[in-house]
């Protein structure tokens, strides 16, 4: 009996998928069994000297790329962690209980414990967090403010730190050269939204030249403002968030001043009133007036307008100042000066007696034009350059610096060929003379003597 011989390839072959269906009956088989036995699913705990090292945490990817450990210590952090005053803040953290209540404060700093309540998150499934909330626009805070999140009813908590930023914003002028006075186009960003602005000329201090109020970008788009006082050459306009802290700067060549003044009139008399206008000046500055100097004290300060400008001021000369003067004007704060001269002219009197001449024993009246308006006049009898004479008689004149048949006088028995009298204004120091001619009696004359003159007070200037 001849025996078939099964060829090796075909022998190969079955035993092949024999075994392919035995390992897959045990696969199953293992798979089932896992699932139906308690605790087949846990992670195996590795043994004292186990060579194996322990499974990793499950952690949680925050925003930004960081991960933290879930259900490990709680954390949080800012973004940005440079904040600005008025600015938003987003707050990330994980490590809560899910579904717990978490608060958010801030605090001026790490003791202070007058913490202000900023916003409430909900925690999520895996213990994360995300809020925001708007940074106090204040500036009395320290540079550096602790945010917390406290969990309810948890002693769970994170904190971090947020770094104010004294920032630097940008500032730009339509024109880099001009004089106080001019207007230019400003220019802002990079301020809080909404904040006030000053604005300062060459300083930082002080009151500001005015305020400006940023837009909702923080920032402004050519604003007309006017050029500042500052010293000239090189200076700087400088932009000052009031709240935020931060500041632009622009540079600014400032170009000298030069006013001018008009007075009117050019030549008067004491007592009189010179008025004086001016331009040129920096707007609402004070221009100083001072009596032929630049330096020493001023006599008066003057207001200038919005334009550097100012009229209608004046004063009323004294009586000390005689001939060539100058008032010389100084701004302030500009230093600008100019200077203008005038001339004060002398008071010319003339004077006459009621009598040009007569015999012992008559009477006289004097009569006075010229004088300084309601000055007191002495007259004197016998003055000369080196004598000041007898005082004989006093009188005021009017607002018009005149007066007629006023005092008396009567010519004495002993008098000589001639009298000479001699009136004098006591404001004016002008002074003018009349003679009077005394007739030949052809012998004595009993004139009984005069009681010698008292000065009464209110005629004594």
């Amino acid at each position: 009996m001849s025996q078939t011989r099964v060829p090796a390839v075909s022998w190969i072959r079955q035993n092949w998928r024999r075994a392919a269906l035995g390992v897959i009956a045990m696969f199953v088989v293992l798979s089932v069994g896992r699932s139906l036995l308690p605790g087949a699913n846990a992670p195996r705990t590795p043994r004292t000297g186990d060579s194996e090292s322990e499974s990793p945490p499950a952690t949680v990817q925050l925003d930004g790329g960081a991960t933290v450990p879930q259900g490990g210590a709680p954390m949080i952090t800012l973004n940005p962690g440079m904040v600005r005053l008025g600015s938003p803040v987003s707050v990330y953290g994980a490590g809560f209980d899910a579904g717990s209540k978490v608060d958010l404060k801030l605090s001026s700093s790490k003791k202070s414990s007058a913490a202000k309540q900023v916003a409430t998150v909900t925690a999520g499934k895996d213990g994360s967090i995300v809020a925001s909330f708007t940074f106090p626009s204040d500036t009395t805070g320290a540079p550096t403010r602790q945010v917390t999140a406290q969990q309810r009813g948890s002693q769970k908590k994170a904190t971090a730190e947020a770094a104010v930023a004294q920032g630097v914003g940008q500032a730009m002028l339509s024109a880099i050269v001009g004089k106080p006075g001019d207007t230019v186009a400003l220019t802002v960003r990079g301020f809080s939204p909404g904040e006030d602005l000053s604005v300062y000329w060459g300083r930082i201090a002080g009151e500001p030249t005015m305020t400006l109020r940023a837009d909702s970008s923080g920032g402004l788009s050519k604003v007309p403002v006017r050029v500042g006082v500052a010293a000239v050459g090189v200076a700087s306009l400088i932009v000052v968030g009031k709240t935020s802290g931060i500041a632009a700067s622009a540079p600014f060549q400032i170009l000298s001043l030069y006013p001018s003044i008009k007075l009117a009139p050019y030549a008067v008399k004491a007592s009189q009133r010179i008025t004086f206008s001016g331009k040129g000046f920096a707007p609402g500055e004070r221009v100083l007036v001072r009596l032929n100097s630049a330096g020493g004290q001023p006599i008066m300060a003057i207001p200038t307008d919005q334009n550097g400008t100012f009229a209608g001021s004046g004063m009323v000369l004294p009586y000390e100042l005689k001939g060539k003067q100058s008032l010389v004007f100084t701004g302030e704060q500009s230093r600008a000066a100019v200077s203008s001269g005038f001339t004060i002219l002398p008071y010319m009197p003339a004077v006459r007696a009621s009598s040009y001449g007569g015999m012992p024993g008559t009477g006289l009246t004097f009569y006075a034009t010229g004088f300084a308006p309601n000055e007191a006049v002495h007259v004197f009898v016998g003055r000369t350059k080196g004598s000041q004479g007898e005082l004989i008689a006093a009188f005021r004149v009017n607002e018009k610096g005149t007066a007629s048949a006023t005092g008396t006088y009567v010519v004495p028995g002993d008098a000589g060929n001639a009298l000479t009298f001699t009136l004098v204004g006591m404001r004016s120091d002008a002074s003018a003379s009349v003679t009077f001619k005394v007739d030949n009696s052809g012998g004595p004359v009993d004139v009984p003597p005069q009681a010698k003159y008292k000065l009464p007070k209110d005629l004594e200037k």
